[in-house]
């Protein structure tokens, strides 16, 4: 997706624009997608959204020469679905596994979906290569999304093996998604741990927005490569990140508040080293390195949030954390992409890296960011 935005118009913010487009649906839908995920068998869920996803992914190489705004609408249907998928995603956990596995599953479930970024970037950036060069740059891009589709029907059906009790709660009588909705947001903005949580690993979303569309502009100018160049930062974040999940699955309890922080610290090293290196090897080792602090700071949330809230209100807690995480995203991503073009993509790396070690300093001197988060589980929410 990358490749294909940034070689028809050569523009950051365009390329931008593709990312805003595709974190945008949390924005729009995300509040209201926990309810859902909540009143339905969860398992169902996810095979639905994983088949619902296959035919815009199809379609995008084919509009792409037509008009890149309707790119833009495929890429907004694609997440669009995707925003049921991933609170889901995380809310069956529970009903899995033990609570005290809960952090071990949520690392490996990182692990496994990162190893197969590190094998999907080159072979994304492999497709365009080989293809290109045996066809045209168009074929390539037909295959690569093809090849990506496909990966939607396999998911569906190792998700459709699962074998668990149904996981839907029914509404009750007389209640509003409204209503629903908002016992999600009470439960956050009441949960101190929680609300701490959410509020501080917002930090991440932010760096991750605004350096993804520098990144783009990192493979292309600074290391004057392309499409390989880009693959291999991202099965470098992949890695990192992998590293990270392994080593957070041999513990079953952490201090959350602390990871988080030491997380977000890294992040910020990484991003400001990558601003400073203009080599291939470097800036590999330092992205990975970014990779590592992104898993130390979602990983141990999602654990907190699985041991702290109902089951019945997680896919809502989920769903509310997902949309400010991406409300985040969509923001800085604009701005990532536009301040690249204005002062170039070294320099506003730098002041993305900076700025987000600043902001964690600052952070790390409220008492409640730095809880443990091992303390006693909430008592279920009561309602009527």
């Amino acid at each position: 997706m990358a490749a294909l935005v940034y070689t028809l118009t050569g523009s950051l913010t365009q390329t931008g624009i593709a990312f805003v487009a595709t974190a945008l649906p949390d924005l729009v839908l995300g509040p209201f997608a926990g309810v859902l995920v909540d009143r339905r068998d969860r398992r169902q869920v996810l095979i639905a959204c994983d088949l619902m996803r296959i035919p815009p992914v199809l379609a995008i190489p084919f509009v792409a020469d037509f008009s890149i705004i309707l790119v833009y609408v495929l890429l907004f249907a694609v997440n669009a679905v995707s925003v049921l998928f991933k609170p889901a995603r995380r809310a069956i956990v529970p009903s899995i596994v033990r609570p005290k596995d809960y952090n071990t599953a949520n690392s490996l479930g990182s692990v496994s979906e990162n190893s197969s970024d590190i094998l999907g970037y080159p072979i994304g950036g492999g497709l365009l290569l080989l293809f290109g060069y045996l066809f045209s740059h168009e074929v390539s891009l037909i295959i690569a999304f093809s090849f990506d589709a496909m990966t939607y029907l396999v998911s569906a059906i190792l998700i459709f093996s699962m074998s668990i009790t149904s996981t839907a709660y029914v509404a009750m009588a007389g209640r509003t998604v409204w209503r629903e909705f908002s016992e999600g947001v009470n439960f956050v903005w009441n949960h101190r741990l929680v609300l701490a949580n959410t509020l501080v690993t917002l930090l991440g979303p932010i760096a991750l927005g605004a350096s993804t569309p520098l990144f783009v502009g990192y493979a292309w100018d600074v290391l004057d490569g392309g499409e390989w160049e880009y693959s291999l930062i991202g099965a470098a974040i992949s890695i990192g990140t992998v590293l990270g999940g392994l080593w957070l699955s041999t513990k079953h309890r952490v201090n959350t508040g602390m990871i988080v922080v030491s997380g977000l610290a890294l992040m910020g090293l990484a991003v400001t080293a990558a601003g400073l290196v203009g080599s291939l090897v470097p800036a590999l080792i330092v992205i990975a390195v970014g990779g590592f602090g992104s898993a130390m700071v979602l990983i141990p949330g999602v654990t907190l949030v699985q041991d702290h809230t109902p089951d019945n209100l997680l896919g809502r807690v989920f769903s509310l954390r997902t949309t400010l995480f991406y409300t985040a995203i969509v923001f800085s991503t604009f701005i990532g992409g536009w301040a690249g073009d204005r002062f170039g993509t070294q320099s506003a790396l730098l002041v993305c890296g900076i700025t987000l070690i600043i902001s964690v300093a600052l952070a790390a001197l409220i008492p409640s960011v730095r809880a443990s988060g091992l303390e006693t589980v909430n008592e279920p929410a009561t309602t009527e």
